[in-house]
Parts: structure tokens; sequence; C-alpha cells
């Protein structure tokens, strides 16, 4: 049945778009580039009928020469009103090949009449005419013959006329008719490579839409940071998702800042888990971890826990933020306390700098683990152990921020002077676990005048003489 299709779809092409979705796209890409091959194609023939008269019957001496003179400039006039049509809105509605069918069809015709009044050879013309004007009209196979065949038939008997003999009519014919199914079988081409353009598009769209949909899924686990470095290996670096996503994820090690903070009391408190853990905990730990991402840090919460980690090229510029974001913390924890509506909320704000590595380690499902993994982290760690030590929980308060020696000095030297209070560990008699050699640690006090500082610091640092990236009244506009 191969055969029979093929013989359908050669006879009737557009069948193959019938019931696609593209079969109005089609129609109108046929539209606009047969309005485009008649505002090109008819001009010509408008010149033509004029330089024919000048060039060809003035010179020949046809009489009675006003009769050509008037023949020509009537055929000129006549092309000269299709191309005003195609060059106005109607061209765009849904006759805009009648007047194109009906031109042709006069030219023809007219060369037909040539020959009863010019006899000679005029009537070969009239076959190649109507070879040209099918090929102009970019109509089907058999369109194309059903309409050559019609111009044939009404212009016969003035073939005849003109002395053409009833072999050369049927041979004329037959070659014409037969040229013009052949010339226009690529109509089923074009229309079969429309279909597999359109099909290749549909398919290049879905495979967008699932990249899209897959990059939708990671971003949706993953920091706001690393989801803004995936969609920048995308856009900026063509990579695919895939790709992406592994060079946005991979483990590197990095001079970073991290912030650690816990909530003291929380295994007791979380006994209440509708008035502490739902109505105190979850909101308060979504805030902080939402104020960390506006400030290009990447959040870890387990429970009550919130670590984060900055991890650009700058240490300075990452210490600035986990300062920045620490003491946003400590407003939010403040101002939820405040409230009265839900149990009190105490936390610590640790920070710290140092190498570590930083990026996923685990795959690229559900088992994503983006986190930091140094010294830096231990450090905390160990720190907050030894908040809970009587001789240095006397010494600090609820929402204050203890900050590492060269996170201290990074900030200290040269960005901006903490006002902070120096805390000797060994005069407490007490030592970090794992790290003996660290003595000492600063406590800042988050108050209104450092944060400030802090903002026009970051502000120098990150872009110097520009407009600010942190609105004066708190939030973050990173």
């Amino acid at each position: 049945m191969k055969w029979f299709e093929s013989t359908i779809a050669y006879l009737f092409p557009t069948i193959l778009i019938d019931g696609t979705p593209w079969r109005s796209l089609w129609e109108i890409q046929q539209q606009e580039q047969f309005v485009r091959v008649a505002r090109f194609f008819f001009p010509f023939p408008a010149v033509g009928y004029i330089a024919h008269y000048y060039y060809f019957d003035v010179p020949m001496g046809l009489e009675p020469i006003e009769f050509w003179f008037q023949f020509r400039a009537t055929m000129s006039a006549a092309c000269l009103v299709v191309i005003a049509f195609y060059f106005s809105p109607l061209a765009r509605t849904r006759i805009y090949k009648i007047p194109a069918m009906l031109l042709c069809f006069g030219i023809c015709y007219s060369q037909a009449k040539v020959t009863v009044w010019y006899g000679k050879e005029a009537w070969v013309f009239f076959f190649l005419f109507i070879l040209a004007m099918v090929m102009l009209l970019r109509m089907s196979s058999l369109n194309s013959v059903a309409y050559g065949a019609l111009v044939v038939a009404v212009s016969v008997p003035v073939l005849m006329d003109g002395g053409v003999t009833t072999e050369n009519i049927v041979s004329g014919s037959i070659v014409t008719l037969s040229l013009c199914a052949m010339v226009r079988a690529a109509f089923v081409s074009d229309v079969r490579n429309f279909l597999l353009n359109q099909e290749n598009i549909a398919a290049q769209e879905k495979i967008i839409e699932l990249s899209q949909d897959f990059s939708n899924r990671i971003k949706s686990f993953i920091p706001k940071v690393i989801a803004d470095r995936l969609t920048h290996y995308m856009e900026e670096d063509r990579l695919t998702v895939v790709e992406a996503s592994i060079e946005a994820l991979k483990a590197r090690k990095q001079d970073i800042a991290c912030l650690f903070t816990d909530i003291r009391g929380y295994t007791q408190g979380s006994k209440d888990i509708d008035r502490f853990i739902n109505e105190s905990v979850m909101p308060e730990v979504k805030e902080c971890s939402d104020t960390i991402e506006r400030l290009q840090g990447i959040p870890r919460k387990v429970g009550d826990l919130i670590f984060a980690y900055f991890d650009t090229e700058s240490v300075q510029l990452n210490t600035l933020r986990a300062l920045i974001a620490g003491i946003e913390v400590s407003r939010i924890n403040e101002s939820m306390n405040a409230t009265g509506t839900a149990l009190e909320i105490r936390r610590y704000i640790l920070i710290a700098s140092g190498d570590a590595f930083v990026g996923n380690f685990g795959g690229l499902d559900s088992s994503i683990e983006i986190t930091a993994l140094g010294s830096p982290v231990n450090y905390l760690s160990r720190v907050d152990d030894l908040t809970k030590a009587p001789a240095l929980a006397s010494k600090i308060d609820t929402g204050d921020i203890l900050i590492s020696q060269r996170a201290f000095n990074l900030v200290n030297d040269g960005v901006v002077a903490l006002d902070c209070e120096m805390i000797d560990l060994s005069q407490l008699d007490l030592a970090i676990r794992d790290f003996p050699e660290e003595t000492i640690i600063y406590r800042l006090i988050p108050t209104d005048a450092i944060y400030e500082s802090l903002l026009n610091a970051y502000d120098r640092l990150i872009k110097p003489n520009a407009e600010s990236l942190i609105g004066r009244n708190g939030s973050i506009a990173i």
C-alpha cells in the first residue's frame, strides 16, 4: 500500500499536514512566500509589455500600431493593478491567489490571441507561458495540471483560429502539462520538508522543556546561590543541565567564611512540638535561611542548627557577608522573641574563616549533600560546645556573635574597625578541643552602629563608587 499512499500524497500533498497543529502555519507561510514572489515577479511583465512595444512592435512595423500599443498598455496596466493588490492589505486575505491566477490566465490567453493577430510561431510562447505561470502560482502537481488544462481548453478555439494544427495543440498540451506535473512535484517535497522541520522544532522544544523541568527540579532542593550558578553555566557557557549541575555542584577547595548557630535548650523545648517547633523554630529558621541566601550564603539546616558558608573568591567579602548575616540572624531572633506569641529562642552566632572543601558530596538526586568540610567547620562545632561551659557562658549573651581570630583579623585589618571584646580562653582555663592553639575569640555585640559600619564597608568592598547593593532599612538587596 506504500505506492498508493505515495500516489495520494503526490496528488494531494497537504494531506500530510492535515490534522497536525501546523496546518495553519503552513498556510500562513505559503501566503507570505507567494506574496513576496508576486511582488518581485509581476513588475517584469509590466515593464516587458511596454518594452516589447517599443523594441519589437514598432521596429517590426506591426499594423495597426495603435492596436498593438493599446494591447501592450492594457496588459501592462493589468500587471500594475495586480502589483498594487499585493502591496495592499488585501494580500493578507484568503483570496490572495485569485488576482495572480486571473492575470496569469489573461497573459496566456492573450498570447493565444497573438497567434491570430501576428501568426507565425507565436503559439509556442503560449505553452511556455502556461509553464511559467504554473511555476509562479506554486500549486500542487494536480492543481497545476488542472489549471494548465483549463487554460488550454479555453484557448483551443483561439489557437485553431490562428492556424495552429490539432497535432501541434495536442503535442504542445501533452508536453506542457507533463512538464507542469514534473516541475510541481517539488510541492510534495516542500510539504514533507515543512512537516519534518516542524517535528524537529517540536522535538527540540520538548527537549528544552524536559531540560528546564529537570533544572527546576534540581533548583528546588539546592540553595539559591548554587541555583544561580547553575543558570549561569547553562545560559552563559551553554552547558547542558547535567553538565551545568556537575560544574555548579562539584566539590572544590576554597577559602571560606562560615556561620554556625543552634538553639540553646532545643531538646527540652522540642517536647512542645506545636508551640515551640511549629510556631517558633520553623518560621525563625526559614527567615534566617532566607537572609543568609540574600547575602549569597549557602545555608544547611539540620534541625535547629543553621550552618552556612560563603565561598566567593574574596575571603574578606565572605567574612563581611557572614558578619552581616550574623547580625541579621540576631535581629530576627530578637524580633521574634519580642512578639510574645511564641516560645523564646536563644541562639549564639559563631563565625570563622579558613580553607575548606565546599560543594556537593552526594549525587544529583535526593542524595545531594551541599556542605563544607574542613578546619573552620570543625572549629565552629568545637566553639559551640565550649559556649556551654559556665566560664564562657557567663561572658556572652543570647544574640552575641563570637568570631575567630582569623575572621576578626580579615575584617579588622583595613576593612572596618570592629568594636569587639577579646576573650582569652586560657585565662578562663578553657581550650577549644582539637584546636588548642586557638586561645583568642572575639565577642561582637550586634548594635546598630556596628551593623551600619559593616554595611558601609561592604559597599566599599563590593562596588566602589557605585549604587549600594544593601538597603539602609536593614533589607539586603543582592
